[in-house]
């Protein structure tokens, strides 16, 4: 009778990459990771928020809560370009009666 010879499954080797490639491919898989699982994490972040309450942040000593309003100067191209029409018109009235600046 002959020999019976099984052979050895080839052990699966990783493949050597060089840190730009491995960067690339990480990058890669949580692109693919994210679209595959993105509907699901905003469902969690929803029942999230509707489940837990907010901190309450108190300041100073006599828990009085003051909060300042951001205060920005000036307007620029891409703050008129994707406004909408009357909100474009405000900003323009504010530019030309001084209150705003206008910046490229």
């Amino acid at each position: 009778m002959g020999r019976i010879q099984i052979s050895k499954p080839k052990s699966h080797k990783k493949k050597v990459m060089t840190p730009d490639e491995a960067k690339a491919a990480r990058s890669e898989y949580q692109r693919r990771y994210y679209l595959a699982h993105k509907e699901k994490a905003k469902e969690y972040q929803r029942l999230y928020n509707l489940t837990h309450k907010k901190k309450q942040r108190i300041k100073g000593a006599n828990g009085v809560e003051f909060v300042r309003e951001p205060v920005r100067g000036t307007f620029n191209t891409h703050d008129l370009m994707h406004a909408p029409v009357e909100k474009t018109l405000k900003m323009l009235e504010k530019i030309i009666a001084g209150e705003r600046y206008f910046t490229m």
